[in-house]
């Protein structure tokens, strides 16, 4: 892309001006090493002197002395500040001269020559502010990468568990155990309604539970994401009913996360009551509910740590598994929107409380020095989800209702409120429950961006 095309307009600490040539100036510091009666020298790179950028600026017009004044103004303020390099973006830098100039054939008008000098070491060069999908994408990636350490770091609490058994307890014990530990994986393939497989001893090959687990999630995923068979919100709606949370205890009950814009979306989604802008949409966190209602671990007995220490690993493997889809859909939707605010809110709102669930169950199950170290990653996978349904809903403008002036169909009302027929497709997303978009009866209240 030319840079005709990616222009920036200047400024310095805030004060725009407009610019008509722009030359950088860079500089290596350069030590000559000579010898006598040697031919050449030895040269040592010290490293990249300050950069320093000229650029003339231009003022015309009744008022250019106003404007000329105020970027005098911010000339003289001591100290470095940002500027706004036209073709390079935001640098820090320090204006040590600039010159004014003024010609008789030339009323109105007066050009600035300013010169700019790089006023802090390592500062990036050439950066632009990340596109909105730059950023989707940067935070699916943060989610996934959080995760993948928080599965190794359970996996470690799981090992230490297993090696100190054998120590401990005896053969008949160690078949208890082992019995407590499959009766999860078996329960986790009954729930995902898949066929029940050899277990492996996952005592001795303690990989061979996380193995298990993620076999299941990733099946379960793969059969919600066939191509064309759903839309983004019922595929995660799908995974989210066949993956739910394990019970750490043998007569505990699982429990669900149905994807319910009731409960995790804000009052803000359903829209306010009269036309009037809205807040800005956010992501919100449900109040105390049932998906965190669990009964306690029976820690008591070896059995019952070996269940409860199963049922949090494959836990955060399922969890995982929701976080990495829904990552790659909010992704996706910064690229090309198919969810409504609500639908956004109630993905980032299921999974941060999973992520919640899994913290609590890994506080329980591990030792403190343990858990810090699964905590800590899960904590930032479900701050990144956060940010990245923020991100989202961010898009676009504010979502206010709207009422139908007359009867009319989605395009006219779109043409109506917008000038452009085509964002009926943008008005029947934002409003799932209209049976007929042909059919819009005068007075009925619809959803739709503020503009």
């Amino acid at each position: 892309m030319a840079w005709s095309e990616t222009l920036l307009p200047a400024s310095f600490r805030g004060v725009p001006f407009d610019v008509i040539s722009a030359r950088d100036d860079t500089e290596r510091a350069i030590v000559q090493h000579e010898y006598p009666y040697r031919d050449g020298a030895e040269i040592e790179d010290m490293g990249r002197r300050p950069r320093k950028v000229t650029l003339r600026a231009v003022f015309w017009g009744d008022d250019y002395e106003e404007a000329m004044a105020d970027l005098i103004d911010a000339l003289d303020t001591p100290g470095k500040g940002e500027l706004i390099h036209p073709v390079f973006g935001s640098l820090t830098m320090a204006c040590p001269s600039y010159q004014v100039e003024h010609h008789e054939d030339s009323p109105d008008y007066a050009e600035m020559e300013l010169v700019f000098m790089e006023a802090s070491p390592d500062i990036p060069f050439f950066a632009r502010p990340a596109t909105a999908l730059a950023q989707a994408a940067g935070l699916a990636g943060e989610v996934e990468s959080c995760l993948s350490l928080a599965g190794l770091a359970s996996l470690a609490g799981y090992v230490s568990f297993a090696a100190s058994l054998p120590g401990r307890v005896s053969a008949y014990v160690r078949g208890e155990v082992l019995g407590a530990i499959r009766s999860v994986t078996s329960v986790a393939r009954t729930l995902a309604s898949l066929p029940q497989v050899v277990a492996a001893d996952v005592l001795a090959i303690p990989q061979a539970l996380v193995s298990e687990a993620r076999a299941v999630a990733g099946e379960v995923v793969a059969m919600a994401a066939l191509p064309g068979a759903f839309g983004r919100f019922a595929s995660l709606a799908a995974i989210s009913d066949k993956l739910p949370r394990l019970s750490q205890t043998a007569a505990g009950k699982h429990t669900a996360y149905p994807l319910d814009a009731a409960v995790y979306a804000g009052g803000v989604v359903s829209g306010p009551l009269t036309g009037a802008a809205a807040p800005r949409p956010s992501v919100t966190l449900p109040a105390t509910g049932t998906a965190s209602a669990a009964a306690s671990p029976e820690l008591g007995t070896y059995q019952g740590q070996a269940r409860a220490m199963a049922a949090a690993v494959c836990n955060l493997e399922r969890a995982t598994a929701m976080a990495t889809a829904a990552g790659q859909v909010l992704a996706a939707e910064a690229a090309a929107p198919s969810l409504t605010p609500a639908e956004v809110e109630t993905v980032v709102g299921s999974v941060r409380q999973r992520l919640q669930d899994c913290i609590d169950e890994h506080r329980l199950v591990l030792p403190t020095h343990l858990a810090f170290r699964v905590i800590e990653q899960v904590r930032g996978a479900a701050l990144a989800v956060q940010e990245l349904g923020a991100t989202v809903i961010h898009l676009h403008p504010p979502l206010i209702t709207h009422t139908a002036p007359s009867q009319c169909n989605l395009r006219l009302l779109a043409h109506w409120l917008y000038g452009d027929h085509t964002r009926a497709a943008e008005l029947a997303r934002l409003n799932p429950g209209l049976r007929n978009p042909n059919f819009v009866a005068q007075g009925q209240v619809l959803h739709g961006f503020a503009n």
